[in-house]
């Protein structure tokens, strides 16, 4: 069987930065400007856009999912390209609509072939890596039952934390979860937050950015050396980089990769974030 693998622009994943995974875009809106998460609006412009906004019309950005029409579209081209099952990796269905427009599209589709749908239960890398997991799975011939329970058992492994500066994206854009008594206690605090059946929910309470890098480190490194780190940040360079050199030092001199995350999770996060996908050892 040839089996395509897709997943969303929220696994900060691009497309073609993987041969073989079909990344589908999620959509921006800055006020009435509406953009395709990496394709009309590149996670670089995304952040100098986001500060100037913000800064000149006090304006947050909102998102949405790409239509089932859209899903149905990419599916039919995937197919027509000799694809005879089709695996999907998503973003959490409790952060986002993506995960539901994906099946409708399926849907929509005359004499389609299997399809097998995957929640990650996160967001960022640890739906890419998901991703990446169903893909080796059908390089070594697993069919799409298997691929997908490939991306779920290394889902299953994955924790996604970060730590951000201000709650007001979160709130504004109805992502903020169980960590929602929090709201209106930020001056005093970096909370430490983490997607925990695909909601947010705090984990701790560091009162300085110092002491919330230092405890997201000890979060990484807890229950010993992981698998594998991927550090992200909202337009946080400096403190991403030295976290990363931070974790690759005590693991080995492990490659750990610092994202720049996409414009849609951006818009929940907001600047000055810095977080981690972590893979457990199985």
């Amino acid at each position: 069987m040839s089996i395509a693998v897709v997943t969303d622009s929220a696994s900060d994943l691009e497309q073609g930065q993987i041969e073989g995974i079909t990344v589908v875009p999620l959509h921006l809106h800055f006020g009435d400007e509406v953009f395709e998460d990496g394709l009309t609006l590149s996670k670089p412009d995304f952040w100098t856009k986001l500060d100037r906004v913000v800064a000149e019309d006090g304006i947050l950005p909102t998102t949405s999912q790409a239509s089932p029409g859209a899903f149905r579209d990419t599916y039919q081209r995937l197919i027509d390209d000799g694809a005879d099952g089709v695996v999907a990796i998503h973003v959490s269905g409790k952060l986002s609509g993506t995960l539901n427009s994906a099946r409708q599209g399926a849907s929509l589709l005359e004499d389609a072939p299997p399809f097998e749908f995957v929640d990650s239960e996160s967001a960022s890398m640890a739906v890419g890596w998901a991703a990446e997991a169903a893909l080796a799975a059908t390089q070594a011939g697993a069919d799409v039952v298997e691929a997908a329970e490939a991306a779920r058992e290394l889902a299953a492994r994955t924790r996604t934390m970060l730590f951000v500066e201000t709650l007001d994206y979160l709130l504004r854009g109805g992502r903020i979860g169980r960590a929602r008594q929090l709201a209106g206690k930020l001056l005093r605090m970096r909370p430490l937050l983490e997607l925990i059946e695909g909601e947010v929910a705090d984990v701790e309470r560091p009162r300085t950015r110092k002491k919330a890098l230092d405890r997201l480190y000890a979060q990484i490194m807890s229950n010993g050396e992981p698998e594998r780190v991927a550090i992200l940040h909202g337009n946080a360079a400096a403190d991403a980089d030295a976290l990363a050199q931070r974790v690759s030092e005590s693991c080995g001199d492990m490659d750990v990769p610092v994202v720049l995350s996409s414009p849609v999770l951006g818009a929940h996060i907001g600047p000055g974030t810095v977080g981690a996908t972590i893979l457990r050892r199985a």
